[in-house]
């Protein structure tokens, strides 16, 4: 019964031993320290063992007994002091202050120095323990320091807890409530029971306590790249925030990771995962890397001056242009790296990560591999918020409004037609520009609902005029919008529904738009234009100009973009761009729009260069419906 705590020490150790490796977390700094731990528990219950069946054993020589329990002292004490060690780790984990770790050490070391002092002099003073004539085992006047060692050793702990309890974990302290009172009865009970060695199982309990706490959890834990989670990362920042230290965040997004899977098959972009996270942890000394989700990660270092900072970014930079080796090939990839410093806790920590993800989106717009949050981004993005907001309920009441730009003919003289613009307007009757709010609806997939408003309000407008004749007004419309199922049918349900002629109602999109799609366009184009509705090719001249394109594809009138415009603007005498292009889509049965004309000049050289229409401040401004029939009733030319 004497080493029945022994005996289950050991299994227990074993136990623990074979889940701490099937969970793969041995590879972190705190992993390894409580490694040792269970190694010198394991050692301390044997070394206890083997020790008792010497002084039971007969003609055991003296200096072996007595070097089997020296050896027995000191273990025991570098169990302790490595569980020790192990819970300064976990208290200063969260901690960029290196101070604080460094005393520890220095307290560890010293009370583990003292005790081999009283080690090695027990060798001739017995002051720890002798063995008398007969060969017993005798407890010396100071056997008692091994224990106050410990508790100064618990003392250190507590004081560092107490010093550094900002920024600990909740689990932190309920491990010292539960380990401390075992370890003090465990003690007690020793003194009053000397026979009975309690040992090796205080420290197995100890350490059963860690692991259930700590060690044993994939709570927190990437299943495949073991690096912290996203839940761990916002306990980070919380914890940095408090702590009011400047630090520096990288994310980082791994652009091409659904390539590397189809190119070498899952299992190898698994690896390159791993690989990838293992070298990331490794970067940088005082460095918290994160697997956030998917193929993206996160780095949390100090930051205390720019020279840092700017050592910091180009170290992962570099690291992120040398590619990973992943089964003895060097890969390189694809990626997106955006950065932010908090030097001043302003923001929630969602708040400080939903900024990296928004100067993420920013850097994949802008097609860029960094992108650096500044309080100008934070400011973009809270405006792209508030408009988020706003473009949710498309209707007048929150501010949404279709005015008009008449085009003028410059054959007839007069204005012949139309283009519906959507505008948003503040509360405060200011004007929300549509290139902001517009954009952000195409991203959001807010932009169907726009045009349905759209479509819907030209028709009303033009049920409410019928004073504006056979005008036709045209619509921009998302490409997307027109391969939606059902689309013809909602459609010429609006229309109808307001009694307008379908030729009226003419529909404008992009020839980048088009090319990805051309079969499937080409088929609902036709089985609209039979149905009445007319096609405009808007923003003609920025970079696709298809002319094969423009053949299949029922077409009435082409915009040419008003960049187009003012590049030739200089080109005043001769046969110039504008007029060559003009004269093709004429020979294909089509007008010609010229979009963005702001002056008398241009609309005269358009004009000589055999341009159909006109639409331009130099003719119309874009107005309120209320204005546009005014200004129809008095203009001559209508």
């Amino acid at each position: 019964m004497i080493f029945l705590g022994d005996y289950f020490s050991i299994g227990l150790v074993i136990v623990l031993f074979v889940f701490f490796f099937d969970k793969n977390h041995y590879h972190t700094k705190p992993s390894q320290i409580f490694m040792a731990c269970l190694g010198l528990t394991a050692l301390t219950a044997v070394t206890d063992l083997i020790s008792g069946l010497l002084m039971r054993a007969e003609y055991v020589p003296l200096w072996l007994n007595v070097g089997v329990n020296s050896l027995y002292f000191v273990i025991n004490l570098m169990t302790t002091s490595a569980f020790a060690l192990y819970l300064f780790t976990k208290i200063l984990e969260h901690s960029y202050d290196d101070h604080c770790m460094t005393y520890a050490k220095r307290g560890l070391l010293i009370l583990f120095t003292v005790y081999m002092v009283f080690v090695l002099a027990n060798l001739w003073n017995g002051w720890l323990f002798y063995f008398d004539e007969n060969g017993m085992y005798c407890r010396g006047p100071l056997n008692a320091i091994g224990y106050i060692l410990t508790v100064c050793q618990m003392v250190l702990v507590l004081i560092c807890y107490l010093r550094n309890r900002k920024l600990a974990t909740k689990g932190m302290r309920r491990v010292l409530i539960q380990t401390f009172p075992i370890i003090v009865l465990c003690i007690a009970v020793q003194r009053v029971f000397p026979d009975v060695m309690l040992n090796g199982y205080i420290m197995a309990m100890v350490a059963t306590i860690l692991f259930l706490n700590f060690q044993g959890q994939r709570h927190g834990i990437h299943t495949l790249t073991k690096l912290n989670d996203r839940h761990r990362f916002f306990r980070e920042v919380e914890v940095r925030m408090a702590q009011k230290d400047p630090f520096h965040t990288f994310l980082i997004s791994i652009k091409n990771l659904s390539t590397i899977n189809q190119k070498y098959g899952h299992m190898y972009g698994d690896e390159f995962l791993y690989q990838f996270a293992f070298s990331l942890e490794r970067l940088f000394k005082n460095g918290v890397a994160f697997h956030m989700n998917g193929a993206v990660f996160a780095l949390v270092v100090p930051y205390t001056t720019q020279s840092m900072g700017q050592n910091h970014r180009s170290k992962l930079l570099q690291f992120l242009e040398d590619g990973i080796e992943c089964f003895n090939e060097q890969l390189s990839f694809d990626y997106i790296v955006t950065e932010s410093v908090l030097e001043e806790a302003d923001r929630s920590p969602g708040d400080f990560y939903e900024g990296l993800e928004y100067a993420a989106d920013l850097a994949h717009q802008q097609n860029l591999r960094y992108f650096r949050y500044t309080p100008d981004t934070g400011k973009q993005m809270k405006r792209e918020q508030y408009l988020k907001e706003r473009i949710q309920c498309v209707d007048r009441e929150h501010g949404f409004r279709v005015w008009y730009q008449p085009i003028y003919d410059l054959e007839t003289g007069c204005f012949c037609s139309m283009e519906a613009l959507v505008r948003l307007q503040e509360p405060d009757g200011s004007m929300v520009s549509p290139g902001e709010f517009i954009s952000l609806a195409e991203r959001t997939g807010a932009i169907a609902s726009i045009t349905w408003f759209v479509l819907e309000d030209v028709c009303d407008f033009l049920a409410s005029h019928r004073e504006l004749g056979e005008i036709s007004v045209s619509v921009n419309l998302p490409m997307a919008q027109l391969m939606e199922g059902g689309f013809k049918a909602r459609l010429d349900s609006i229309v109808d529904r307001y009694g307008v002629q379908h030729h009226r109602i003419c529909l404008e999109f992009t020839e980048r738009e088009i090319l990805d799609t051309f079969e499937q366009t080409k088929q609902i184009m036709e089985e609209l234009t039979n149905s009445g509705y007319r096609f405009y090719l808007d923003d003609f001249g920025t970079g696709y100009s298809n002319f094969n394109c423009m053949l299949q594809l029922p077409f009435q009138i082409i915009k040419l973009d008003a960049s187009l415009i003012r590049i030739t603007e200089p080109l005043l005498e001769g046969k110039g761009f504008v007029q060559s292009i003009t004269e093709l889509v004429h020979d294909m049965g089509m007008e010609v729009i010229a979009e963005g004309v702001e002056t008398r000049e241009a609309l005269d050289r358009l004009n000589r260069q055999g341009v159909d229409r006109i639409q331009g401040y130099v003719c119309a401004k874009p107005m309120k419906p209320e204005d546009l029939v005014a200004f129809f009733q008095a203009s001559p030319q209508f």
